[in-house]
């Protein structure tokens, strides 16, 4: 069951009540690269916005949680529509020309298109399902309050995951996303990704070395594994091995969700109330070799750097 929260309270209780001490050259290590770099930021006013979808035309689709209401926004944050009748809609996923919404408040999914939404009929009673995506004949939600994963193909069911920090185990898990055949879940809680296969078996976990707080968003692309870190208020980006491969701190304020469009990356900032924009730039210096420590500029030779004596590094 759900509890009775205003509207400026509804991320704190339903997600992120823990806060941590962190470890700060953990959580800000200079020698991680920089790829994505920050452009603007979209003020989003009084909206209480948790998740992001891509729309038609270079729009965008935000689930206003605050508001119960979708929410239309073009590229410069000009609000083209508002559409309301949900209930604490949570994350959100675009398949095909339908928008998938994690209805939070009613305990349901619902599918919307052509301005029309519609409650998915999934047979099985959920518990404030926070997350969902679909592929082909696919469907995993979030349960929430249930601490599990309900994945359904075509007939099927199955259902993996219970309350706990073990391997597998999910405590309060708000985001998922089919990709590369497997499904990838953030597990809030845990502070961390775990990645399963199509029969439910743990296969990797993501983000526990670097200390996450509160992991309420996942996005997966053909290269990449992006993380919200709500508390930590910062973005991180790993390889699908699981390696980081930089972490943004910049400009961001209380993270909900993350949306990777060719070379652009949109951020939602619940706190914040507005929506990062950053652009992917290839660094001039690749085929070049570099101090692990940043001591000196690049060189075009490998060798040891000239102050603190490391191993220059290749920079792919």
């Amino acid at each position: 069951m759900k509890y009775t929260i205003n509207s400026l309270s509804i991320i704190c209780i339903l997600f992120f009540a823990f806060a941590a001490c962190k470890n700060e050259k953990t959580m800000h290590n200079p020698n991680v690269p920089k790829s994505w770099n920050f452009v603007k930021n979209i003020p989003l006013d009084s909206f209480g916005i948790i998740s992001i979808a891509a729309a038609e035309n270079g729009n965008f689709w935000l689930s206003d949680a605050d508001n119960n209401q979708l929410i239309l926004l073009d590229k410069d944050g000009k609000v083209l529509e508002q559409k309301q009748g949900f209930e604490r809609p949570m994350h959100l996923s675009k398949v095909g020309d339908a928008l998938l919404i994690a209805n939070y408040g009613a305990d349901n999914n619902l599918c919307f298109q052509n301005g029309k939404s519609e409650i998915l009929p999934l047979k099985e009673k959920f518990d404030a399902p926070s997350g969902i995506d679909k592929s082909g004949e696919k469907v995993a939600v979030a349960d929430f309050y249930n601490h599990r994963i309900v994945y359904f193909d075509g007939e099927k069911k199955l259902t993996f995951g219970k309350k706990g920090n073990g391997v597998g185990e999910l405590t309060y898990p708000t985001d998922v996303q089919f990709a590369n055949e497997k499904i990838y879940v953030a597990d809030a809680y845990n502070h961390r990704v775990q990645v399963y296969d199509l029969a439910g078996k743990h296969l990797q976990t993501i983000g526990e070395a670097e200390q996450m707080n509160a992991t309420t968003g996942v996005f997966v692309n053909e290269k990449n594994v992006f993380a919200t870190d709500f508390e930590n208020n910062r973005i991180l980006i790993y390889d699908l091995e699981g390696k980081l491969v930089q972490e943004i701190k910049d400009n961001l304020d209380k993270p909900t969700d993350v949306l990777v469009i060719d070379n652009q990356l949109f951020v939602t900032n619940y706190h914040g109330r507005f929506l990062s924009v950053l652009e992917f730039s290839i660094s001039k210096n690749i085929g070049m070799y570099e101090c692990p420590m940043k001591c000196e500029a690049p060189s075009k030779t490998a060798g040891t750097c000239g102050k603190c004596k490391m191993d220059l590094v290749l920079i792919k």
